[in-house]
């Protein structure tokens, strides 16, 4: 909690109010900045039932959203709240007063993007939303004028404070407002429902069947990373993190295949024993003439045992991100497996629909998620990944997933802490790729690998540390690190059977065989929807 500079012992609250439909990052990135800049004592998500200016059509369940935005959050001094249903209360300004109200030893601060405060006039009774308490108004790209021309702005220009006057803004006695340039978050909770409205009738893409030795290549043009404006996004972010898709040039991959082979790493050995051991009892669960859909384009090793155990398995299918990898791996199978072979170029965190008529007609699929990848994405990543392959897969679909064990702490930190320092080498690459790839000024050595687990999120996190105060210089930008400060660079989540259980609860799947390694450590879940 943050104390300093108060105003005797009154507290101070930041609300962020809205249908969180859904909630993201950006409401994240919005909280957290506010947190540090204001000295917040927490920032309240006020989770409306409604907006009076919306078709209620859009929204879902009420009870979803409140779970949904709790996971979002992921922030102890984010509380989110159904203080406006438990209140029956409809208008921002009367949620300000009944607030102001029950807490009068509070001072509150109303968080909003550009984007809203450019319709504000267009709220109930807005003149006195904007006299109830301080407002902080946040940079969204494309409302970067809202601040200047918007109603709002014009009719109360003599009450923006200066950017400086951020850490007391909470103390400020309203009419009281300013605009803070810094965020850059493009994601919105409309443009989010749109994409999902969209996928659900995008064409298929590209289909050519046959493709060399392939029985059919669908190429989706998975969108490209943009490593650039991903770098700038990270680096200005408070707390500051970065996608591991970028870890993967030819120096990391060449890396990682050698942490893979490490004593230490017991991850990817661990896997393999288990799902060879146990391989017989596995295949025997999954239904006959099955095709096997694998997330992921894996090596014959990986797959080999599968498709050969299943009992008349109709057909296999590879989806990847990567085309030239995809290509190359699916034709080296098509030699190998007994089975016509088909790839998908995507991302498998998007809407994924199989081609109809180019395999073999199955009693099934089969989808197939080795190498514990979902303990790399978030719970509520994971469980969206999951209900979107419900959708590929079918009903009476099984899925078969490998999934890293919670364990001794000591054990884990060890398999990302080798003794042979390559776990450091691949994470610190990743500024070397800022260097050598987008001409960032960075004094590499200036930074160090540390990896840890978080009992609290049940994850091992991977971070770049700073081990003195230095800068990163990316376009002429710079991006100052105090010592101490660091890069997010990767989750593992490590689960108990009853906490990938609790997550199957928000999916169609449920699950219905396990096995473990010897010192289980590891986990192979068979899964079945309806």
């Amino acid at each position: 909690m943050k104390k300093s500079g108060k105003q005797g012992d009154r507290r101070r609250i930041g609300l962020l109010g809205g249908s969180f439909n859904p909630a993201h990052d950006g409401h994240r990135e919005i909280s957290i900045l506010a947190l540090e800049r204001f000295s917040l004592d927490a920032v309240m998500w006020l989770v409306t039932p409604g907006n009076p200016l919306k078709d209620p059509s859009i929204y879902a369940p009420y009870e979803e959203r409140l779970r949904q935005a709790r996971r979002a959050a992921d922030h102890p001094d984010i509380v989110v709240s159904d203080f406006e249903r438990r209140h029956g209360l409809t208008y921002t300004v009367d949620t300000i007063d009944r607030l102001k109200a029950l807490n009068p030893n509070t001072n509150y601060v109303w968080l909003m993007g550009a984007d809203s405060f450019e319709t504000l006039h267009e709220w109930r009774d807005w003149r006195n939303i904007v006299q109830s308490a301080p407002i902080a108004v946040f940079r969204r790209p494309g409302y970067e004028n809202a601040p200047i021309n918007s109603v709002a702005a014009r009719e109360f220009s003599f009450e923006r404070r200066d950017i400086d006057a951020a850490t007391g803004l909470a103390d400020l006695p309203p009419p009281a407002w300013i605009f803070f340039p810094e965020t850059d978050n493009k994601i919105s909770s409309t443009a989010i429902r749109a994409r999902i409205d969209r996928e659900q009738v995008e064409p298929i893409g590209d289909l050519e069947a046959p493709y060399g030795d392939l029985a059919f290549f669908l190429d989706l043009h998975p969108a490209a990373a943009d490593f650039r404006t991903d770098a700038h996004t990270a680096l200005s972010a408070r707390p500051r993190s970065i996608s591991p898709m970028y870890f993967y040039d030819a120096e990391g991959s060449r890396l990682f295949d050698k942490i893979t082979s490490l004593k230490e790493y017991y991850v990817t050995h661990t896997e393999r024993s288990l799902f060879l051991n146990a391989a017989a009892d596995i295949t025997s669960k999954i239904f006959d003439g099955a095709t096997v859909v694998e997330y992921g384009s894996g090596s014959s090793e990986k797959v080999e045992w599968l498709v050969n155990g299943v009992h008349n398995a109709a057909g296999y299918v590879a989806i990847d991100i990567s085309k030239e990898h995809l290509v190359r791996s699916a034709t080296e199978l098509a030699g190998i497996l007994p089975v016509p072979v088909g790839a998908i170029c995507a991302d498998f965190h998007s809407v994924i629909k199989l081609p109809d008529g180019v395999l073999p007609a199955a009693n099934g699929r089969l989808g197939y998620f080795p190498g514990s990848t979902v303990g790399n994405m978030a719970p509520e990543s994971a469980a969206a990944f999951l209900r979107r392959a419900h959708n590929t897969l079918g009903d009476n679909a099984q899925f078969l997933i490998g999934f890293d064990l919670a364990k001794d702490r000591s054990i884990i930190e060890e398999a990302y802490n080798d003794a042979e320092g390559v776990t450091a080498a691949f994470n610190l690459n990743l500024l070397t790729r800022l260097k050598n790839e987008l001409g960032a000024e960075i004094d590499v050595g200036a930074f160090e690998h540390v990896a840890f687990f978080n009992e609290a999120h049940s994850r091992l996190e991977m971070h770049l540390r700073a081990k003195e105060a230095t800068s990163i210089v990316l376009d002429g930008r710079s991006y100052d690190f105090k010592l101490g400060e660091t890069i997010h660079t990767e989750n593992s989540y490590k689960y108990s059977i009853d906490r990938f259980s609790a997550l199957l609860e928000e999916t169609p799947w449920r699950l219905t065989e396990s096995w473990f390694d010897d010192r289980r450590w590891f986990a192979a879940c068979l899964l079945r929807n309806s």
